[in-house]
């Protein structure tokens, strides 16, 4: 087990109280601490963690939700006492309305004597969920000895994408487990929990891909794993761990790095949009002349565009003295597009400060970017050489979840950056 994977169990476990012990409960009045919620759709529950905080001299109240280790806070909270209301207290019959712009989400509800009781969803869309929440509850107390599922599993699928399998990745310390499923584009977010009752119980709510994972352990060293989610069936996989997997000749996960393609890696790698200003900016722009460039092709509605945003931010920062440009291209649905709100807050949110391009929407990805092949991930990421030619692309994100994939993902794309770059400018002429 790596110290990383260790520090994500045991964060992840603080948060959670996965230990079976009560967490010490909140005065009554008091919006603040660690908080249980559940999602409550017509066929399914998920559980998460939540943190209700107060900040700066003014006592605002502010909301943290989890990927993992990874907190996502809300941008603004406001209280709207049902009496006299003083800074940072939430009385019973308080109406409290929290907002998260960059995941266009709000949670709206009502302090109740023993919690919260509200509706989450995009305030332009009515596909609110009710939402219920406690303080100081902890989940269901660890049951029997946890058998090891920690590494990575396969298991056979039939994507969309054209992929037949995909991978369950998850790290584990004693009963407590941090798990994710891994596709071409990305993981399914920090599903966590607890053993208990002969199985796995998993759940993730980060502000967007809500979901449950039960797994069973089996007598034949297989997994079962049952994935629930509020759109459509559960879906009921048998897993193996990767050696096994392989013996037993399941089909491999789909390359990231063969996945995507372009049509001619001799042609210069066009772009040509406007930025959130209404500025243009093509690749033929001064700025690009002679540099490594990464096109990020992106969209605020993907959650993996999230996970990978904040890393492209760190990424940029770290080489570009020495001749990194990031750009990303970004394709949003039509009601985004028409105050792009959602994305201005992204890019506030993950200090996002290379070119951020409105490139369209989603349906529209392979007529405005027709040299790409099999263009079909969120996110998607070329990698152009200083004369302006795709070198390589990366299909998906895998954030921490996935573990050690995402530290091989770290290693990949950093190597590939330097690699790059200790390449000569001279005969940079290809833009």
């Amino acid at each position: 087990m790596t110290h990383r994977t260790k520090t994500v169990l045991a964060v992840a476990a603080g948060l959670l109280g996965v230990h079976g012990t009560t967490l010490a409960a909140q005065a009554p009045s008091a919006l603040t601490g660690r908080w249980e919620g559940t999602l409550h759709y017509d066929s399914l529950t998920v559980v998460f963690p939540l943190t209700w905080s107060t900040t700066g001299t003014s006592r605002a109240v502010q909301l943290a939700l989890y990927n993992g280790t990874d907190s996502i806070t809300s941008t603004s909270v406001r209280v709207v006492p049902k009496g006299r209301g003083t800074a940072g207290t939430v009385n019973t019959g308080d109406s409290v309305i929290v907002d998260f712009a960059h995941l266009a989400s709000r949670l709206r509800g009502t302090r109740t004597a023993d919690g919260f009781e509200g509706w989450f969803g995009n305030p332009r869309r009515r596909d609110s969920v009710r939402v219920t929440a406690h303080p100081g509850r902890a989940r269901v107390a660890a049951s029997g000895k946890a058998p090891s599922i920690a590494g990575t599993w396969i298991f056979p699928v039939e994507s969309s994408k054209g992929e037949r399998a995909w991978r369950f990745v998850a790290q584990q310390s004693g009963a407590n487990v941090t798990a994710t499923i891994l596709r071409v584009d990305g993981d399914a977010g920090a599903h966590t929990g607890t053993f208990a009752d002969g199985r796995f119980a998993l759940s993730h709510f980060d502000g967007t891909r809500p979901g449950r994972i039960d797994v069973e352990p089996n007598a034949d060293g297989s997994l079962t794993i049952v994935q629930r989610s509020p759109r459509g069936a559960a879906r009921r996989y048998v897993a193996w761990r990767d050696a096994d997997a392989r013996a037993r000749g399941l089909a491999e996960p789909a390359d990231v790095a063969t996945h995507t393609s372009v049509r001619d890696a001799r042609e210069t790698f066009a772009f040509d949009f406007k930025d959130v200003s209404g500025a243009r900016v093509t690749n033929r722009d001064a700025r690009y002349a002679g540099k490594v460039v990464v096109v990020n092709v992106t969209g605020t509605w993907c959650p993996n565009c999230h996970d990978e945003a904040p890393f492209l931010s760190s990424l940029y920062r770290k080489y570009r003295e020495q001749g990194l440009e990031v750009v990303a291209l970004d394709f949003e649905e039509t009601e985004e597009l028409q105050d792009l709100s959602r994305l201005k807050a992204f890019v506030k949110r993950y200090d996002v400060d290379y070119a951020y391009l409105v490139a369209g929407e989603p349906k529209e990805v392979t007529a405005k970017l027709p040299q790409a092949v099999n263009l079909n991930t969120w996110p998607a990421t070329f990698f152009l050489g200083r004369d302006g030619t795709v070198r390589a692309v990366r299909t998906g994100f895998a954030a921490k979840a996935s573990g050690v994939h995402h530290e091989t993902l770290v290693a990949e794309y950093e190597a590939i950056v330097e690699g790059l770059l200790k390449e000569p400018v001279s005969g940079a002429s290809g833009r």
